[in-house]
């Protein structure tokens, strides 16, 4: 019998069920009543059958706990930018999980946790954190602490930002660049020749840190080839979409480039500070002053400014696409749709200030303007 009855010291009977699976007792209860016995005892035989038996005290295990176990247990598995990102979106859990079980945070949880992210923070970086969350749990199931994962059963909230439309970018304009690059020049001119150069590129940070002396070609065209990345703290590794690409150099990036690699050798970084080292994100902000001069923009600006100057100079998309490294130009017309619809939008204007309908209809009503404020400075000298 798997059910026991037994006296207790105080004379009462219990009921002690032993689970068995293959042989080995998995877990062990008692209860005060033998119909909980058994209906108790069917459940777990029935997590059994279907595999989802949890062992009772595994799913005891406190959520810090196991996000502890998770953590380490994704060392070397994963690259080091993806388990900052985990250790990071994890840290961002209501405190209040840190001490439950593994087993008592529920779908509720999850859905209220990621809504309120969102409040604060991107549709995408909350996508992310959800995708976090759903590899802590399906460890937990691995690890028998959980019957199901209950991310999966909760879809990602839209949240206020859902309509906000395709991504926004904030690229430097042309005056603020050419203020942005004076000043800096000022502070400090080889540094400034950085920011020069990821305006004429759209190279990515990682990407510019990472371009060696080699990789500036001067045939058939001047080009760059970008094949490595590596972003500040990190390893060097391929480039964002694993593929490399070939930028061309107008004739000002060109020259920036040739000066820099001069008569070194050609396996040594392009960019490199004034002592010879591989520029670091921190140090250069800290060179030009950035918080000062940039005009509350971010690096990754620049980029923008060099996608929107092509597409503005009517370079087909689809070639866009291919200097950025975008895997598919359609990430290019998302980003990037309102400067491919400025086009469109000052050809309207020119037509409706061509149009001799709207352009008398404008004079008459200007006129007639014009004539009701001199009645009105008229009357009001009568009055005087």
């Amino acid at each position: 019998m798997s059910i026991e009855r037994r006296r207790s010291s105080s004379g009462a009977w219990r009921y002690g069920v032993r689970i068995k699976l293959n042989g080995r007792i998995v877990a062990y209860q008692t209860f005060g009543r033998k119909p909980d016995a058994e209906a108790w005892e069917r459940e777990q035989y029935r997590a059994i059958q279907f595999g989802e038996f949890v062992p009772p005290n595994q799913g005891t295990k406190p959520f810090g706990e196991v996000v502890d176990e998770f953590l380490e247990s994704r060392r070397g598995q994963v690259v080091p930018h993806t388990w900052r990102t985990d250790r990071d979106n994890l840290a961002n859990t209501p405190a209040t999980w840190d001490n439950l079980p593994i087993s008592a945070i529920s779908e509720r949880d999850i859905l209220n946790h990621l809504t309120a992210q969102l409040g604060t923070k991107a549709h995408s970086t909350v996508s992310r954190a959800r995708t976090t969350l759903s590899a802590l749990f399906q460890y937990a199931v691995r690890e028998r602490m959980r019957a199901r994962n209950p991310v999966r059963a909760v879809p990602m909230p839209s949240g206020e930002q859902a309509d906000d439309g395709p991504d926004e970018v904030n690229a430097f304009t042309d005056a603020e660049l050419a203020q942005t690059l004076a000043t800096q020049t000022e502070v400090n001119p080889g540094m400034a020749e950085v920011t020069e150069f990821l305006s004429l590129t759209g190279l990515r940070w990682s990407e510019l840190r990472a371009t060696r002396i080699h990789h500036v070609q001067d045939v058939p065209f001047p080009a760059l080839r970008v094949t490595r990345a590596q972003s500040d703290g990190y390893a060097e590794k391929g480039t964002k979409t694993r593929k490399s690409r070939r930028v061309p150099l107008t004739a000002r990036a060109y020259e920036l480039a040739r000066n820099r690699a001069g008569e070194r050798a050609p396996t040594e970084y392009l960019f490199v500070s004034k002592t010879g080292r591989q520029l670091r994100g921190g140090l250069f902000r800290r060179y030009v002053k950035w918080t000062e001069t940039s005009f509350g923009h971010t690096i990754h600006d620049l980029r923008h400014y060099a996608a929107s100057n092509w597409l503005r100079a009517g370079i087909p998309v689809h070639q866009v696409a291919q200097w950025l490294g975008h895997n598919n130009a359609s990430t290019t017309l998302r980003v990037y749709a309102h400067v491919l619809g400025e086009g469109q939008e000052m050809a309207a204007i020119k037509h409706l200030d061509s149009d001799p309908v709207r352009t008398e209809y404008a004079r008459t009503i200007s006129d007639a303007n014009l004539r009701a404020a001199i009645t009105e400075i008229s009357a009001d000298e009568k009055s005087l």
